[in-house]
């Protein structure tokens, strides 16, 4: 009989990694919460319209689409900003600044591959209804923190302004979209395919000279000059805001002249935030300043950051084991179970994880499982422990033992705590 596997592009966690899943989205909402966001929920699944309004035509072979028994045309979403929209276009009088953060899954019908995934993890940080950019100095930074507080050490932030690369690109008379739809690959392809494909776009190679030449740009006063009209210009200050609120916080950033992403709704400010070394993306964001318009609501501007928790994954080196389990309970025999029971139950009460046997095995066979498990600590019981309300906690790591009178059960928390 052929066993049934998860659907391409999708993988079952097992409790190992679902735990360091937990943590980075346990880390994220304590960090979001403490700047201040606040939660939302959306459905899994929206209209399929509304899905591909302001996406362009590239994310309709992405979206996992289908009908439901009413044959309306639905889509899962597939990222965070696009829900959002629809939630600020439909209730016009959130208090502004609306700053949410959101946790869940998305789905892209993309090709997997390492750290791909067709179904995905997200945390999200969403400021709405603020137009400077010190908006988007906190989601960048924000997003800094969460980083910084699973651990990572060695991430980059790389950072642009839409409006710099589109006024310089105009001022050079060549189709801008065109142009940074070629250029956004050069990460990918390299700066000699980048150059071929520009020249079969009809761009003169002394234009496609300047364009190379201005997409290496890493300091913005050297960009500045270059730049001729005032949304430029205002490009130009935007940046320099980022770039200076992010050191108050503690957090550095490159300038990447060459980086566009989002052409279908990024308007200002993006940014990426990179690991070195594997040099992929794990978060990355922008302001979209006419998206929620796009969707039927008032002009109200906005800027946001996602991280990929799936990919975050990868980068930690903390083992969380495989349990959340603390302490086990081991019964010698059916007459002790019921302590272990009582036991459990006040251990429970003062927030210690604790286990016991549901499935009548032998001491041994119990011990056996909370070796197989990694769980940190047992108090094994029988008729003597039953009688005098004494267990040994014992560290299954080094094998210290230490008496515990369960009249005086918080002294458990206080050992696990000090260990």
């Amino acid at each position: 009989m052929a066993q049934f596997q998860p659907p391409r592009g999708t993988r079952d966690l097992l409790p190992e990694d679902m735990i360091k899943r937990q943590f980075i989205l346990d880390t994220a909402r304590a960090v979001f919460e403490s700047w201040g966001f606040d939660p939302l929920d959306t459905p899994a699944f929206e209209d399929f319209a509304l899905l591909t309004a302001k996406s362009g035509e590239a994310i309709k072979d992405e979206i996992y689409y289908f009908k439901d028994k009413s044959d309306r045309e639905l889509g899962l979403r597939f990222d965070f900003t696009v829900p959002l929209c629809r939630v600020a276009a439909s209730n016009p009088n959130l208090p502004k600044p609306f700053r949410r953060y959101q946790l869940g899954t998305v789905w892209r019908y993309d090709r997997p591959g390492a750290g791909r995934y067709r179904e995905f993890c997200q945390a999200d940080v969403d400021i709405v209804g603020a137009a400077g950019p010190e908006a988007d100095v906190e989601v960048v930074a924000c997003a800094c923190s969460v980083l910084q507080k699973i651990g990572l050490s060695n991430f980059y932030v790389r950072i642009n302004n839409r409006k710099i690369i589109s006024s310089f690109l105009d001022s050079l008379g060549a189709d801008s979209v065109s142009v940074m739809r070629t250029v956004d690959k050069l990460n990918k392809i390299g700066e000699k395919e980048v150059v071929e494909e520009l020249k079969g776009k009809g761009v003169s190679e002394d234009k496609v000279k300047e364009i190379m030449r201005f997409v290496k740009i890493t300091d913005v006063k050297k960009a500045s000059p270059l730049i001729k009209d005032e949304s430029g210009k205002e490009g130009i200050d935007e940046l320099y805001v980022l770039l200076k609120g992010l050191e108050k916080f503690g957090f550095s950033a490159e300038v990447d002249m060459s980086m566009v992403r989002g052409l279908e709704y990024y308007t200002g400010n993006i940014f990426e935030i990179m690991q070195r070394g594997s040099e992929l993306t794990i978060t990355a964001g922008g302001r979209y300043d006419r998206m929620i318009e796009a969707f039927g609501g008032k002009p109200t501007p906005a800027t946001g950051i996602s991280l990929g928790v799936d990919r975050l994954m990868g980068f930690i080196q903390v083992d969380f084991g495989k349990t959340k389990v603390a302490v086990y309970l081991s019964n010698v025999d059916e007459g002790s179970k019921a302590f272990c029971v009582e036991i459990a139950k006040q251990l429970r009460e003062l927030g210690i994880n604790a286990e016991y046997d549901v499935s009548a095995r032998s001491l041994g066979k119990q011990l056996e499982y909370v070796n197989s498990k990694g769980i940190k600590y047992s108090i094994v019981v029988g008729e003597k422990e039953a009688k005098s309300g004494v267990v040994k906690l014992r560290n299954m790591a080094s094998g210290n033992e230490k008496e515990v009178e369960i009249r005086n059960i918080k002294r458990i928390k206080d050992i696990i705590g000090s260990e």
